[in-house]
């Protein structure tokens, strides 16, 4: 349809491509992956002054030169989808380093738009940016941005309309004219021998790809012959390979261009983010300030999220669980549909659920640490203990991406170039806590640790880490003999984060956590829920398929102090999606509380007013928990007024067994998920079925070893 306009945004990393693309899209963001790959790929589609506008945000990049697959992904969408417009962004207080990607993707006859992003930034640290003049030496428009302030949004989409109904490109950098001419002369052969070429490739590009030997794709015999011929006098002529001589062209273009454009009005002011690295940074003072914010991050999750888990679980076991009992009874429903209501969906999804609050306070917490830029920082600081067992620090920003899910934390290893450092850092990756595990933490912290949470917290988290880099440095000794290679990282300028950018993100996140609880977790409880309740009628859950299953490998967990079914049965589904711990549970559980709530009856009035009371109660709490946390007030002794699934749960441990629970949980095997992940990028199930031996082996040591030093200490 004429009235649809594909815009590709392009621009080097940490440029602020994506905080732009929130500002322009809004929640309309859809995020997913690209083809073939798990580099994650955002999406936006928006309706502007009768056009619907599609944006895809390529993966940020400083070169197009095909070598590591974030270049392979944007240069592949560039020439073979043939976007209407690209949208370059660029960093307006680096606009010399920027302009070099910018010269190659004009060299791919596509109209471009400069975003000058982070203007704001410039004018502050006295940058006086000639942009109209910066127009007219590269014949492409350039507009002044800053997500931040919203600034040049509607001007980007004005422009987008206005250059895709003019339709033309004019292409104003050049090389020297020799270069340039030899260009033509190779276009010029390519129209002889193999003409379909110039169908599939623009042909600036194809001439400078073909005397780089860039292109993956079979040429004309002929085509090779000369094209080696133009290489050679080249090199003859500026005694230097062909390489190195385009590169200097285009940085010659870059250079001039800066020069002619970019001015200085004044020097910088004291520079925070050297003064804040100068802290942050610090050989000594580095790790413990990292510790202590990660500390600060569970602190925090815990002390906001708690009291609306609470909520979330009264509101499920004593107000949702009686209105579908009651509404079930009424509509004279079978008990195999109020088992499946109680058990699969309130019990089993709903379960889950309750711990939405836990995840958003993360997120937001998370998308704070990465908005200001320190993210980037801890990788930085991990780089010389992960030297001890031969990775770089390249390999820390996987762990830290396997944090929020070890999926996308596995495919991120394709950046890694060594293939035994690519394959150590896989099988480090699992004992990294994901986010469905911490819904798990929270849960047994909520019941058993209230007082201490954030440290029991993190010194899960810390422990995941230290045998993930136990387990590296025995694998690396006698398998493996990686060498630590050189890690080149840049490290963004602080800032401060919108609210804006930080809801986006954390909305974000938490959608695609419900959702997944909507779809996968769902279809899993019913799954669990079906054996569960086979032979249907058996009211002893101990006797089902999966009772009898769960109690068969119940005694592998007897030494450390959780060897019941219901425990092994949880985590028996857990190998499927961590987050179904919690859902088998409410589904083990959830009989028993029905029992409770079977005679009991609630009105809608009574259900909306238990609803409110304990919402207000929620927030009190939560008031309390801060005031606690700075130690005005002493933390309350818990009270169990209602019978909850929590409640019920906390009866089959003692702290003790809870803790050991939730380090088996951590170390014990990969989610499905993240095991087809291993397979798909080892290329291999030898990996992933050996990820999953050490993973199950340290769990069941490390477990045993903290439930029997318990045992003697306390």
């Amino acid at each position: 349809m004429d009235n649809i306009i594909r815009v590709a945004i392009a621009g080097n990393p940490n440029v602020g491509k994506t905080a732009l693309l929130n500002a322009i899209a809004g929640t309309n963001l859809k995020v997913g992956n690209w083809a073939g790959v798990t580099v994650e790929k955002k999406e936006a589609v928006i309706d502007y002054k009768s056009y619907k506008i599609e944006f895809v945000d390529l993966p940020g990049v400083y070169s197009l030169s095909n070598k590591v697959a974030e270049e392979k992904i944007a240069i592949d969408f560039l020439i073979k989808e043939k976007p209407d417009i690209i949208l370059n962004v660029v960093d307006s207080t680096n606009l010399e380093r920027n302009l070099y990607l910018t010269i190659q993707l004009l060299e791919l006859e596509i109209p471009l738009i400069i975003a000058l992003n982070i203007w704001d930034e410039a004018v502050e640290k006295g940058y006086e940016i000639d942009y109209k003049k910066l127009e007219k030496l590269l014949c492409v428009k350039a507009i002044p941005t800053s997500a931040k302030e919203n600034l040049g949004i509607t001007e980007i989409l004005d422009s987008i309309i206005q250059i895709y109904q003019n339709k033309n490109f004019i292409q104003c950098e050049h090389f020297e004219t020799d270069i340039e001419e030899y260009l033509k002369k190779i276009i010029e052969v390519v129209e002889k021998y193999q003409p379909v070429l110039l169908s599939l490739y623009p042909k600036r590009y194809l001439a400078i790809a073909l005397l780089e030997n860039n292109l993956d794709i079979e040429i004309n015999p002929n085509i090779k012959e000369f094209v080696a011929k133009i290489r050679k006098d080249l090199e003859k002529i500026y005694g230097k390979e062909i390489d190195i001589i385009i590169v200097e062209e285009r940085y010659s273009i870059v250079i001039s261009v800066y020069e002619q454009v970019v001015k200085k009005k004044r020097e910088d002011k004291v520079d925070i983010t050297f003064t804040l690295d100068k802290i942050f940074l610090h050989k000594y003072l580095g790790i413990p300030i990292f510790l202590f914010l990660l500390w600060l991050v569970f602190e925090i999750t815990f002390t906001f999220s708690s009291p609306f888990v609470d909520w979330f679980d009264n509101v499920l076991s004593n107000v949702i669980s009686v209105w579908a009992i009651s509404l079930l009874d009424y509509v004279g429903a079978s008990e195999f549909i109020k088992s499946f209501v109680t058990q699969a969906v309130i019990g089993g999804v709903g379960f889950v659920i309750a711990f939405v609050p836990v995840l958003f306070v993360l997120y937001i917490l998370i998308a704070i640490l990465e908005g200001t830029g320190y993210m980037a920082r801890a990788a930085f600081l991990m780089d010389r203990f992960m030297s001890i067992v031969g990775l770089s620090g390249k390999s820390f920003i996987p762990l830290i991406i396997g944090f929020g899910c070890n999926v996308p934390a596995v495919y991120s290893t394709r950046t890694i170039e060594s293939p035994k450092e690519k394959i150590l850092t896989i099988l480090m990756i699992p004992f990294m806590s994901c986010g469905a595990r911490l819904t798990v933490y929270t849960f047994f912290v909520s019941l058993f640790f209230r007082e201490y949470g954030s440290l029991v917290l993190l010194s899960l988290y810390l422990l995941g880490v230290f045998m993930a880099v136990i387990v590296a440095f025995i694998l690396n000794k006698f398998m493996f003999k990686t060498y630590t290679e050189t890690f080149i990282l840049e490290l963004p300028p602080y800032r401060f984060p919108t609210l804006k950018y930080i809801f986006l993100n954390t909305w974000i996140k938490t959608k695609s956590f419900i959702l997944e609880a909507g779809t996968f977790i769902f279809a899993t409880s019913i799954v669990v829920w079906f054996l569960l309740n086979t032979p249907f009628g058996e009211k002893n859950k101990e006797n089902t398929i999966f009772g009898t299953i769960s109690k068969t490998i119940a005694p592998v967990f007897e030494p450390m102090g959780f060897g019941n079914w219901q425990s092994a049965g949880a985590l028996l589904s857990g190998f499927v999606a961590k987050e179904v711990v919690l859902s088998t549970m409410g589904n083990i559980y959830a009989p028993e509380l029905a029992e409770q709530e079977e005679n009991k009856k609630l009105s809608f009035t009574e259900g909306v007013k238990e609803i409110a009371v304990s919402f207000l109660d929620a927030n009190i709490q939560l008031f309390k928990n801060i005031l606690s946390t700075f130690k005005l007030i002493k933390p309350e002794e818990e009270k169990e007024e209602n019978i909850t699934l929590s409640s019920i749960v906390k009866n089959s441990f003692t702290p003790l067994s809870a803790y050991a629970f939730l380090v088996f949980l951590l170390l014990y095997t990969p989610c499905l998920a993240t095991i087809f992940a291993i397979k798909q990028e080892t290329d291999s199930f030898k990996w992933a079925f050996f990820s999953i031996f050490i993973s199950l082996t340290t769990a069941w040591i490390t477990s045993f070893i903290v439930y029997n030093i318990g045992k003697l200490m306390f």
